[in-house]
C-alpha cells in the first residue's frame, strides 16, 4: 500500500515538473513580445478562478478556507512567490532557460541552511558539506573572473533565495493551517498584487497569442494542483529529488526549441548541485 502511494506521489510530482517546464518555455516565448508582469497577472487570475471553482465543488466556504492562524505570514509567502515568478521569468528571457534553471537548482540547499535559522532544525556537518559543494557548483556555472559577469545571474540567485524563503514559510504555516488554506493564499495574494501592478504594463495581445496565454494558465494551475496531490501521497523527502528533473526537461526545451547552448561548465556545475541536493535529501530521510 505504501509503495503504491509513493508511486502515485512520484507520478504527480513528475507531472508537475513537466507542466512547470513547459510553462516556463511558453512564457519565455511570450515574454519576447509581452511584459512578464502582465503574463503572470493573467496566470494568477486563472489560478484564482480555479480556486473558487475547486472550493465550490468541494462545498467549502471561501470564508472558512481563508481562516488562518497567521494571515500576515500567509500573505507574505504568497506575495513573495508572485514577485519571484515575475523576476524568474525575466531571467528566463535574458539569461536563458538552461542557465537560469541551473542557478535555481541551488534552492533546496538554501532551504537546508535557512531551516536552521527559521525552523530551528538540526543539520549535521555532512549536510553542511553538501551545501558547500552546492555553492561550489554555482561558482562553476558563474565562472567569476573567467567569463564576463552578468548581473542578472545575481537576480536569478535572488529568485532562488526568495523561493527558498517561500518554502520555509510554507513549512512553518503548515503547523497551524491546512494545505487548502495555504493554496488559497498563494492564489489570492498573487492575483491581488498583480491586478494592481499588471495593468500598468499591459500591451495589446494579438488574437492567436491568447491561446498561448491560456496554455500557460492551464499548465501553471495544473502544476500547482499536481504538487498538492504529490504531497498528499508521499513525504517530501521521497518526492523532492524528482524536482531536479526540471533541469533535464528545461535543457531539452532550451536546446531544441530556443537554440540555447548547453555549456560544459553548466553541466558540471549543475551535476554537483544536484548530487549535493540528492545527498541532503538522503540524509534527511535517514534521520527520520
Amino acid at each position: 500500500m505504501l509503495i503504491l502511494k509513493n508511486t502515485k506521489g512520484i507520478f504527480f510530482i513528475i507531472s508537475a515538473v513537466i507542466c512547470f517546464s513547459c510553462m516556463n518555455g511558453v512564457t519565455k516565448y511570450l515574454s519576447e513580445f509581452y511584459n512578464v508582469i502582465t503574463l503572470n497577472m493573467f496566470r494568477y487570475w486563472f489560478f484564482f478562478l480555479f480556486l473558487i471553482v475547486m472550493n465550490s465543488n468541494q462545498n467549502k466556504s471561501i470564508i472558512n478556507v481563508s481562516k488562518s492562524g497567521n494571515k500576515l505570514l500567509q500573505i507574505l509567502r504568497g506575495s513573495l512567490l508572485a514577485i519571484q515568478m515575475c523576476f524568474a521569468h525575466y531571467c528566463f528571457l535574458k539569461l536563458g532557460l538552461i542557465e537560469t534553471s541551473a542557478l535555481f537548482a541551488i534552492g533546496p540547499l538554501m532551504v537546508t541552511g535557512l531551516s536552521i535559522v527559521f525552523l530551528k532544525e538540526k543539520v549535521g556537518w555532512k549536510r553542511w558539506v553538501a551545501v558547500a559543494f552546492g555553492f561550489l557548483g554555482i561558482l562553476i556555472i558563474l565562472r567569476p573572473g573567467i567569463k564576463v559577469f552578468d548581473p542578472l545571474s545575481l537576480l536569478a540567485l535572488g529568485c532562488a533565495l526568495s523561493y527558498a524563503i517561500y518554502q520555509i514559510l510554507t513549512r512553518y504555516v503548515s503547523n497551524f493551517d491546512t494545505s487548502n488554506t495555504s493554496f488559497f493564499y498563494t492564489g489570492i495574494t498573487g492575483a491581488f498584487i498583480l491586478s494592481f501592478v499588471g495593468p500598468f504594463f499591459y500591451e495589446e495581445v494579438l488574437g492567436y497569442d491568447w491561446f498561448w496565454i491560456l496554455i500557460i494558465c492551464l499548465l501553471g494551475t495544473s502544476a500547482h494542483f499536481f504538487v498538492i496531490k504529490a504531497y498528499q501521497y508521499s513525504e517530501a523527502s521521497i518526492i523532492q529529488p524528482f524536482n531536479y528533473l526540471q533541469l533535464v526537461f528545461v535543457s531539452f526545451i532550451g536546446v531544441f526549441i530556443f537554440d540555447e547552448i548547453l555549456e560544459f561548465p553548466v553541466i558540471i556545475g549543475s551535476s554537483i548541485i544536484v548530487a549535493a541536493g540528492m545527498f541532503t535529501f538522503w540524509r534527511e530521510n535517514l534521520n527520520k
